[in-house]
C-alpha cells in the first residue's frame, strides 16, 4: 500500500498500485495513477447500481425461495438453517457492442436428393444474424472469488454456457421472487455516478483489469456465444465468422448477495443424508435470484434410493428365509436397483469432483481485496 493524494479533493489515502483504477474513499473520485510519469488521470465513466437490500431482506428472500421449492412449506423453519449472508459490490466493465455473424452449414434430410449422377441426403444452408449487447466482464482477476459469478449468463436457448461474461440487460435483473415497488426499470437505467453512499455499506471491490483486457474477453465470450447460436441452425457447421462493432465501455459496480443454508431433514432421512451447505446468489437491486442450489439434487436422490433399496433387499431376504422363497427374487431385484442407483450416483459425484478440481486449478491467485463483507443471518 502507498500513500497518495486524491487528484480531486487532495486528501491523502492508502492505495494499492497494482489496481488498474484507484478510488478515493473520501470523495469517491476514480482515477488512474501512471507509475512511470506520476500522472493522475481522472476516470469519469464510473457508475454504481444502488443496493436496495440488506441482510434481513436477503434472509426473508431465502426463506421465501425455499418455501416455493419445498413440497412442505411449513417445514422450512424446522429443516432449513441459514448460516451465512454476505454482500459485496463487484466492479464490471460493460461493453456496448454489436456482433454480426454469418454462418454456413449442412442440414441432414431424411430423403435422398438427386443431383445428376450424385445422390446425397443433405442440403447446404447459410444465413446471418446480429445482436446488440451491454456485455459485462468482471474487472477482477479472480472471477471465481464469489460463488456463481462465473455462470451468471443463462440464455433462453438450449446452450451450455461455460464462460464468465454475461449480457447485463437480459441476465442481471432476472429471477425476481416477488414484485418490488420502484424497480420497474432495468439495473442499467438506474445507475448512478459512483459514490460510496449508493453501496449502502457493502464492501467495494477493487478494479484490477483494464478496458483492453475487458474488450478482449468480451469478444471471446460473444464469439463463442454466437458460435453456439449458429450451430442451432444446422446439423454440421462448416463456416462461421463474427464481426464486432464496439460503441463504448463503462465501469459499473453491481451489488451481489450470497446466502448459505443447510438442509437437515426432520424425518428418517436425517439418518441417511448428511447435512450439506447450499448457496443462493441474489442481485442487490431488484432482488432477483441469479443462482440457486436446491437442497436435494438428483445425485442425493439416487443415494437415498440406493440405501432404501439395500435395506429393503435385506428385509425381503429375511422374509424369504422365514416365509417363502419367492421373496428371494424380489430381494435380488431390489439389490440390483440399489447397485445401479449407487453406481450412477458415484459416477455423477466423481464427475462433479473432477470439474471442481479443474476449476480450482484454473483459479488465479486471489488479490489482496480481503474477505467479503459479512452480515449475520
Amino acid at each position: 500500500m502507498h500513500e497518495l493524494n486524491c487528484p480531486t479533493c487532495n486528501t491523502p489515502s492508502q492505495y494499492d498500485f497494482k489496481n488498474y483504477l484507484l478510488v478515493c474513499s473520501f470523495c469517491s473520485a476514480t482515477f488512474r495513477f501512471h507509475l512511470d510519469s506520476g500522472e493522475k488521470e481522472v476516470y469519469n465513466d464510473h457508475y454504481i447500481i444502488p443496493t436496495t437490500m440488506d441482510a434481513g431482506s436477503v434472509k426473508n428472500l431465502v426463506q421465501e425461495w425455499l418455501r416455493r421449492m419445498h413440497h412442505q412449506p411449513g417445514a422450512i423453519s424446522k429443516e432449513y438453517f441459514i448460516t451465512d449472508i454476505q454482500g459485496v459490490s463487484i466492479p464490471h466493465w460493460v461493453i456496448s457492442l454489436e456482433a454480426h455473424t454469418a454462418w454456413k452449414g449442412l442440414v441432414r434430410k431424411s430423403g435422398k436428393i438427386f443431383e445428376g449422377n450424385n445422390v446425397r441426403n443433405f442440403i447446404e444452408e447459410h444465413g446471418n444474424f446480429y445482436r446488440s449487447y451491454r456485455w459485462c466482464v468482471s474487472s477482477r482477476k479472480n472471477i471465481f472469488e464469489y460463488w456463481g459469478l462465473d455462470r451468471l449468463h443463462v440464455p433462453k436457448e438450449q446452450i451450455r454456457v461455460d464462460w464468465d461474461g454475461f449480457p447485463l440487460d437480459s441476465t442481471f435483473s432476472r429471477g425476481r421472487i416477488t414484485e418490488s415497488k420502484g424497480v420497474e426499470r432495468s439495473a442499467y437505467d438506474v445507475k448512478e455516478f459512483f459514490e460510496y453512499k449508493f453501496a449502502n455499506g457493502l464492501p467495494i471491490l477493487d478494479i484490477e483489469i483494464g478496458e483492453e483486457e475487458a474488450m478482449r474477453r468480451a469478444r471471446i465470450h460473444v464469439d463463442r456465444y454466437h458460435f453456439e447460436l449458429a450451430k442451432l441452425n444446422v446439423d454440421s457447421l462448416i463456416d462461421y465468422e463474427t464481426l464486432f462493432e464496439i460503441a463504448g465501455i463503462q465501469l459499473i459496480h453491481l451489488p451481489i448477495w450470497e446466502a448459505t443454508y443447510i438442509y437437515s431433514p426432520d424425518n428418517f432421512l436425517r439418518h441417511i443424508q448428511a447435512p450439506k451447505e447450499r448457496n443462493l446468489v441474489f442481485e442487490g437491486y431488484t432482488s432477483g435470484v441469479l443462482k440457486g442450489e436446491l437442497a436435494v439434487i438428483r445425485q442425493d436422490k439416487l443415494q437415498i434410493n440406493a440405501m432404501i433399496c439395500l435395506a429393503l433387499s435385506f428385509f425381503l431376504m429375511f422374509l424369504g428365509v422365514i416365509w417363502h422363497s419367492s421373496f428371494f427374487l424380489v430381494s435380488i431385484f431390489t439389490l440390483g436397483v440399489a447397485g445401479v442407483s449407487y453406481y450412477i450416483s458415484s459416477v455423477a459425484k466423481h464427475r462433479a469432483e473432477l470439474e471442481k478440481e479443474d476449476k480450482q486449478a484454473e483459479m488465479p491467485q486471489k488479490s489482496g481485496a480481503g474477505k467479503l463483507g459479512k452480515s449475520a443471518a
